[in-house]
């Protein structure tokens, strides 16, 4: 694969790569190593996705990637207690593997309480202002400023460090991870580190259209593990008004998860209704949907139909492994209905 062709891959579906500059001098490396970090305190969902589908094209870009499951990070969140993330990470882990991620996996306390890491935190905590720390976790942090504790002003200097220390070329993350980002960018040079360049994707809107996607609120979102008759309902109950193409939705999955992944939509309806149809890019989607030939309904049972069946191999796993909900279940989530 030629480097345009890699460089679209990395880029498609992003927000913004700080620099391209950057990016395009780690392209000519054999083989550059990419990251995610996520905290392991919910059901992996909808939102989820999109950051699995982005390490999938950046494997497809040739990158190495490795996901951090930030067991101390969640720790230090206030997300939960030891015992209950590291069951929680055996799950997100099993997730990710039927997704089809060929990954490293590494959780973070296998090297954030070496004492040459701790050492590196104070270094970096000796440049940064409480100030600057507490701006950097305002998109991440559990609880108002107010409340935040030490621990949390902590965490973003060891998302910085953690870049350094995984050896990373390029660091992904939402949009809500930009400030912890800038602030690596700032602060790792202080102490003999590389400036890392940095992804971001952006964030999925809601299936409500208006509430941010949440596990807490289910019909804003849906586990990746759901069974087919819950990502049916779900789809089918989201926000998707006639001709409405920004911030919709259901043209949002349809624009990550299927075109996204080089895809087509096959919509099946009856003569009456214009007879089957299939679209092959988004443009051809969303032109069809503001002009009133395709009907929201029928975008609707189409995408879910498409994405219930793509999620087939992650129902797979647990339907194998059903004990790895567990942890989901002390929260209180119940297992589907296919176990």
């Amino acid at each position: 694969m030629d480097v345009e062709k890699r460089k679209e891959l990395v880029l498609r579906n992003t927000t913004e790569i700080v620099t391209e500059e950057e990016l395009d001098e780690i392209l000519e490396k054999d083989s550059p190593t990419t990251y995610v970090g996520y905290e392991t305190s919910g059901p992996l969902h909808l939102g989820h996705w999109l950051s699995i589908r982005k390490t999938l094209d950046m494997q497809k870009a040739g990158f190495n990637v490795k996901i951090l499951f930030a067991d101390l990070h969640t720790y230090l969140n206030k997300k939960g207690e030891e015992d209950w993330i590291q069951a929680m990470t055996e799950y997100w882990q099993a997730t990710f593997e039927a997704c089809g991620l060929e990954a490293e996996y590494i959780r973070g306390r296998e090297f954030q309480e070496d004492t040459d890491y701790f050492h590196d935190i104070l270094e970096i905590s000796l440049n940064t202002t409480i100030n600057r720390g507490t701006r950097s976790m305002q998109e991440v942090a559990r609880g108002d400023r107010d409340s935040q504790s030490v621990s949390q002003i902590v965490y973003p200097l060891m998302q910085a460090l953690d870049i350094e220390y995984l050896d990373v070329d390029v660091a992904i993350g939402g949009i809500e991870q930009r400030k912890i980002h800038m602030l690596a960018r700032e602060v790792l040079p202080d102490i003999g580190y590389r400036k890392p360049t940095c992804l971001h994707h952006p964030l999925v809107v809601s299936l409500q259209g208006t509430d941010k996607m949440s596990s807490s609120k289910p019909k804003t979102m849906f586990p990746l593990h759901a069974s087919k008759e819950t990502i049916k309902d779900r789809i089918n109950g989201a926000y998707c008004p006639q001709g409405e193409v920004e911030e919709n939705p259901i043209i949002q999955v349809a624009r990550f998860h299927i075109f996204g992944d080089d895809e087509e939509l096959l919509v099946e309806r009856p003569e009456e209704y214009g007879g089957n149809a299939k679209y092959e890019t988004l443009d051809e989607l969303e032109q069809a949907f503001e002009s009133g030939e395709l009907h929201p309904q029928d975008l609707k049972n189409s995408v879910a139909n498409h994405i219930a069946e793509k999620l087939e191999p992650v129902r797979e796993r647990f339907k194998e492994e059903p004990e790895l909900l567990k942890p989901l279940e002390e929260i209180g989530h119940e297992k589907p209905d296919y176990i």
